[in-house]
């Protein structure tokens, strides 16, 4: 008697397709152990160490930041005025342009 058939590919590549082929989630946190250079490994240990601090210096950073941000906005406010000032200068040119014709 004939041997009768063991596997078919026949719907499976519908199948596999249907709901997308998705590429692999990359994992947010590096992984250190394996096969990585021991240079860089050593050099972001030493990284990490020298970020650690306490809880008033993290505190004296936060304000600097605040007040690197007020700074920040102040001159986008005062560039935006300044803008504006110019974009209105400009309209009002060209409206006395416009009545000269």
């Amino acid at each position: 008697m004939a041997k009768s058939k063991n596997h078919t590919g026949h719907n499976q590549n519908y199948k596999n397709h249907r709901n997308g082929i998705k590429k692999t989630r990359r994992s947010k946190k590096l992984k250190i152990d394996g096969n990585m250079n021991c240079k860089f490994v050593r050099n972001m240990k030493a990284v990490n160490k020298g970020m650690e601090c306490s809880a008033a210096e993290k505190a004296e950073k936060k304000q600097q930041q605040r007040e690197a941000q007020k700074e920040l906005e102040e001159k986008r406010k005062a560039a935006e005025e300044e803008r504006r000032a110019f974009l209105l200068e400009e309209r009002d040119k060209a409206a006395g342009k416009k009545l000269k014709k």
